[in-house]
């Protein structure tokens, strides 16, 4: 028992022996360690009813015990196993009684240090601890753990070398101090980089740095090293107890690489699920097989892509997507949509027959976890959100282990099915001496994709190891498997999940635009569309007259043969647009394939613009040229006192004259030779030409005019 006296200072005394006749207690002081003094029980019991008390229990000693086990044959545990030997013998069998008599302890501490064969103040040490420290076996542990300093760093600033010294090396060496420090961590610095020396290099830089100096030996200049340098065990040592190894790892090769190879793993991917439909992961692999055109198997295709949605809860695949579009939105566009689509009519376009609770998932999760190349789209991804409301989550990018729930059926299910698949490409694909896979490829986007199915059929009725199983599940007898999961879950966990149709689920994750009502029609990308709405409400007689208008539109990129036009008035919420008949080029298109197109001709146009500015000022000078040359001319014949009304007076002989001139000129004459004209068209016609009779009747009409209006003046 120990006893505090009150007082921030006051001492602790513990009660080391109490008499036979419970008439006195003999009490050591933990702090001053001597010997025990004897106190009478009275006097003790009216130290602890006095107003104040002067004595009051302490419950907790100062010493903690160290409980783990010393190591066996070591220095430690020989030392506390001889300290122990000595408390042994010292108590005797009084329970020490006789320590606490001058004349009878002296005698005990020296037959005790003969026999143990120590000195006599080892002795007085080990029963001084264990009085101190809690009269146990424990108490008389060695404190080599303490021994060394540790975390304080030390400078020998002597001069003096510390250490085992060198007997193979030559040079003394040279101590740590703070100023060998500073040098290091120059070294460390460069070795912490992406550039990633090693760790004899970074030293090497240190000591080119500061131990070493250049001098000339016949001319040429030559590096000298300093005696006294850091060596490598040195520079090691100094990284190590500076930087700790994970911070030397992420320093070196990044951080996102340590959080995908080294981290810590203190979670698990499904501990914020608690059932079904909580969350589903959706990604993308290229599958490791080549196929054969659809059209063509004499054509090869290339890799297709796999995409799967998974339930994190379960482990079932509830969507799949099989295709040749690459990793991003539309990819995941046809997962999500299959995710929504009820598997047995599914199956059943490739041919595979299987009843609802063979694969019953056909529901929307509370959220999705995705990589930012896939569901990133801040518009698209919105619209799924509060329309469908499922939350979106984007992992960084290059963190698969994010993800690794989904990440790892695609190691899974490929297993299933590459024994049965021609033109699967091992991993030494491209080695010298490999086969080439590409040529042993025989099946299709169709055939690959039944296989698919089978295999994810598969899967979800397999069991999965390493996965925490629900005690009340294996109770009621069903195994770990997807599909048992999934069911149990639904009836025990989460209830009954949303259902969405396919219509809302694509018309949500189909990009929206604006397309613009005209008097040609709905103009999109290039085309002209129409619907049974706008030819009902006369849009397009409105926009050529009234003015056009902006609405707004959903498409399939992959296609440009319809268009989704939002109407509130139709019966569900959409129109479907169609192409006008001159629009039909784009029948088959795609958006990409469009944007290509445009995007060529804008080239074209830029890569022209140069040459046809060219032609056009070659234009504009040759029509000046000729300007130039006919004012020159007319100036030369045009007499000055000539007025304004003469001029202009005999336009119409003068016409009639020009035309009688080139009528000849302008004549058809298929056989010039057979017939020669008499006249020839270089020759201008004189005056006595007779005119044909309509020219003289003009003729004489405007003569008579003119004398008529002479006459009025």
């Amino acid at each position: 028992m120990l006893l505090r006296e009150p007082g921030p200072e006051g001492a602790l005394f513990r009660i080391v022996h109490v008499d036979d006749d419970g008439g006195g207690f003999w009490l050591f002081n933990v702090a001053e360690m001597g010997w025990p003094e004897r106190v009478q029980r009275d006097l003790l019991v009216d130290r602890f009813v006095t107003t104040p008390p002067s004595f009051a229990i302490e419950y907790v000693g100062p010493y903690q015990l160290n409980l783990s086990e010393e190591v066996q044959d070591s220095a430690a545990a020989q030392t506390s196993a001889r300290y122990w030997k000595i408390v042994l013998q010292l108590q005797g069998d009084d329970r020490g009684r006789g320590l606490l008599f001058k004349i009878q302890r002296k005698a005990r501490i020296k037959k005790a240090a003969e026999d143990v064969g120590v000195t006599r103040p080892t002795v007085v040490t080990a029963i001084m601890r264990f009085w101190q420290r809690g009269m146990n076996r424990e108490a008389v542990r060695s404190d080599y753990d303490n021994c060394g300093a540790p975390g304080k760093t030390r400078s020998i600033e002597s001069g003096r070398k510390v250490g085992r010294p060198r007997t193979i090396a030559t040079g003394v060496g040279i101590s740590v101090n703070d100023d060998l420090r500073r040098k290091m961590r120059v070294g460390a610095d460069y070795y912490l980089s992406l550039r990633k020396p090693s760790q004899k290099r970074a030293l090497n830089y240190v000591v080119e740095l500061f131990f070493s100096h250049r001098q000339d030996e016949a001319g040429r200049p030559k590096i000298v090293l300093d005696d006294d340098r850091p060596t490598l065990k040195q520079f090691s040592h100094y990284l190590c107890t500076h930087f700790p190894e994970n911070d030397r790892f992420k320093a070196r090769h990044g951080q996102k690489r340590y959080d995908l190879e080294t981290r810590e793993l203190l979670g698990k991917a499904d501990q914020n699920t608690k059932g079904p439909g909580d969350e589903f992961q959706v990604d993308a692999t290229v599958a490791d097989v080549y196929l054969r055109s659809q059209f063509d198997r004499r054509r090869i295709v290339g890799r297709p892509v796999i995409y799967f949605v998974i339930d994190v809860w379960s482990r079932l695949i509830v969507g799949v997507y099989v295709g040749f579009e690459g990793p991003s939105w539309i990819g995941a566009m046809m997962a999500l949509t299959n995710m929504v689509t009820p598997k047995v009519e599914y199956c059943r376009q490739y041919g595979i027959e299987i009843d609802h609770e063979e694969w019953p998932a056909h529901h929307a999760p509370r959220s999705i976890l995705a990589d930012r190349g896939e569901l990133m789209s801040e518009k698209l991804g919105s619209r799924i959100v509060d329309t469908l409301r499922i939350q979106i989550g984007n992992t960084t990018s290059g963190r698969g282990d994010l993800k690794a729930i989904v990440e790892s059926r695609f190691k899974i299910v490929p297993m299933l099915f590459k024994p049965f698949m021609p033109g699967y490409v091992e991993p030494d694909f491209g080695t010298r001496g490999a086969r080439d896979y590409r040529l042993e490829s025989a099946m299709d986007l169709n055939d690959f994709t039944a296989a698919v199915i089978r295999a994810v059929l598969q899967h979800n009725r397999s069991k999965i190891t390493g996965i925490y199983t629900p005690t009340e599940m294996t109770t009621d007898g069903m195994s770990a498997t997807p599909l048992a999961r999934w069911t149990w879950g639904i009836e025990n966990r989460s209830g009954a999940l949303r259902e969405l149709s396919y219509d809302e689920v694509a018309l949500a994750v189909m990009p929206r635009d604006s397309a613009r009502i005209t008097g040609n029609g709905i103009k999109f990308r290039g085309g002209f569309y129409t619907c049974d709405q706008a030819e009902e409400g006369r849009w397009f007689w409105t926009a050529r007259n009234k003015g056009g208008w902006s609405v707004e539109v959903s498409y399939d990129p992959r296609s440009l043969d319809k268009l989704y036009l939002w109407n509130p008035k139709a019966p569900r919420g959409y129109e479907a647009c169609r192409l006008l008949p001159p629009y039909q080029e784009l029948v088959g298109k795609t958006l990409f394939e469009y944007e290509e197109k445009e995007l060529a001709e804008k080239c074209l146009a830029a890569s022209q613009a140069g040459k046809l500015q060219a032609q056009e000022i070659e234009t504009d000078v040759a029509l000046r040229a000729i300007q130039e040359g006919a004012l020159a001319k007319t100036r030369d014949v045009q007499e000055r006192n000539t007025s304004k009304r003469a001029e202009v007076a005999g336009i119409g002989r003068n016409r009639a004259d020009e035309k009688a001139f080139q009528r000849p000129i302008e004549t058809i004459d298929l056989a010039p030779l057979a017939e020669p004209r008499a006249n020839s068209p270089a020759v201008a016609p004189t005056i006595e030409d007779p005119p044909d009779a309509y020219e003289d009747d003009m003729l004489s009409r405007l003569e008579s005019l003119e004398e008529a209006g002479n006459a009025g003046k």
